[in-house]
Formats: structure tokens, sequence, C-alpha cells
């Protein structure tokens, strides 16, 4: 199968080399790599430049608008602009990296093989896993059903049928909603373990968090008591324990009697509100 791999970097000087390196080793190699530096300010370009002589298969595309470091919608524009510049309809398969994972050799093939044997598969991609106390343990902040934003692999027709990625925060919960809203499956390979040298909102803070998540459960229309369920939940999974989930919730409140709070299909909110009341019963 044809795929094309893209990878959003802004200032990686510290991980991009662990992330090319270990899709050079790959046992199936992408037919293209490209890596968008999004207005990087440190030695990334350089980085960069010297993989790009190395292999033919990689591609740097450069984003000379200087975002600061972002996330969600800044993310999938850079993302957008490495996809632009390739014509999609020549591959099977695309894929969304982070800049900052080492893949094990196998990575790939494992993820191939799977789109193969299932036609119905939209979207796969493994685990994440972080260091703590000199050990690999997998990054757990989301549902077990859910393939991280940071290694989502897509089949080319299901990726076009849902219109790509969502420019707001949570596109990488509303793209599963999407595809399993168009009877596509979402694969998550839990013994795959990919290394993320950056936890997760390790940039942002608490409070910025709790504020980003809010936003979420309003762009994916999660309404009133979902939204309201998902936000204290917060305050029993993230730190500090209770006062992360007050302060989404508060935030939540806040967001909830805007007028634009709509970012999706309101027949997709509807399945969206289906699908998350019955995995709450469950």
């Amino acid at each position: 199968m044809r795929h094309l791999a893209i990878i959003p970097a802004y200032n990686e000087e510290e991980n991009i080399h662990k992330a090319i390196d270990s899709i050079a080793s790959q046992t199936v190699l992408p037919t293209r790599l490209i890596i968008v530096d999004d207005g990087s300010t440190d030695s990334t370009p350089e980085i960069l430049a010297k993989y790009a002589q190395q292999y033919d298969w990689v591609k740097i595309v450069t984003n000379k608008n200087k975002d600061p470091r972002a996330t969600g919608a800044k993310i999938v524009r850079a993302f957008n602009l490495g996809l632009h510049s390739e014509e999609l309809n020549n591959y099977d398969l695309v894929s969304k990296f982070d800049a900052d994972l080492e893949f094990p050799t196998n990575y790939f093939e494992t993820i191939i093989d799977g789109f193969k044997s299932d036609p119905k598969i939209g979207l796969s991609g493994g685990i994440c896993s972080v260091l703590e106390n000199d050990e690999w343990k997998e990054e757990i902040v989301s549902k077990s059903d859910h393939v991280r934003g940071a290694l989502k692999s897509y089949r080319v027709e299901a990726f076009q049928q849902m219109e790509g990625l969502k420019l707001f925060m949570g596109w990488d919960s509303a793209d599963e909603f999407i595809l399993r809203y168009h009877n596509w499956k979402v694969k998550r390979h839990s013994d795959l373990a990919v290394r993320h040298y950056r936890e997760t909102n390790q940039l942002n803070g608490w409070v910025k968090t709790s504020r980003l998540n809010a936003q979420v459960f309003h762009n994916l229309d999660y309404g009133f008591l979902i939204g309201s369920l998902s936000s204290l939940k917060r305050g029993m999974v993230n730190s500090p324990l209770i006062l992360s989930g007050l302060l989404t919730y508060f935030y939540f409140l806040k967001g909830y009697f805007s007028k634009d709070r709509r970012k999706l299909n309101p027949e997709i909110g509807k399945f969206i509100r289906t699908y998350r009341r019955k995995t709450i019963f469950k």
C-alpha cells in the first residue's frame, strides 16, 4: 500500500531525529515522508535539510507564517500544508504523526497489514508510551477505543469521506466519531507501543488544559448532560484531582450558553451524544 506520512514540527531539535531514524529503520518504509517545518527558530531546519539529502523519500515543506507552538487547529493547518503538497489520490494511506515519537521497527508493517486484513478499517494506530521511573509505560489520557492524535493513520477513502481533519480543538476525536458515523472501523493496536518523548499537555499547565478540555466538549457537541459528566470526570483522572474537574466544569458552563459553539453537522452531533451515552452506561 502506498503510504503518505506527514509530521508537523516546531522547534523539535531534541526529538525529530528519533522520529526520522525510527521511520528509516522500519521493515516497510513510507512511500513519502513529509516533514512540515512550522516556523522553527532552533536548529530543526538544518537537521531536516540533512535528512532530505540523505533519503529521497523525505520531503521538507516550510511554513513561512512562523506560528507559535500550537495545539488543535494550528497543528492541523501545518499538516494540511504538507498534505496539499502531494496528490492524495496517489496514495492508499495517509498518516499524521507527532515529531516527538520513536517507532518500533515493525510499526508501519503492522498498521498496513491491519488495513489489508479488513477493508472497513478507516483509521488505525498504536499506543503512546512515556518514561516513568526508568520504565516505558502506556500514557493513558483517553478511552481504550481511541487512537491518539499523535499517531493517526487513515485509509485515504475514509479520510476523504470525512473531509479531512477539522480545524478545531478535539479534531482527533471528531475524526473517529465521523468515521463511525459513516460505518468505518477504528482499529487501536494496544500491543504496538510507540515512545512519546513529550507528555500530553506538558507545555500547557493544568489551568489551560482545563479550558481546552471544556472547549473540546463543546466542539464535539456533547450537550449539557454528557458535557457536565465529562468535565467533572476530569477531576478524577487529571492532576490536581478535583480542582481540575471543577475548573473544567466552570469553563464548560461558561461556554455552554455561547451562540457560536456548534462545529459539526447536527446529525453527527446527535450520533456522538448517542455513542457517548452508550459508553457511559457501559
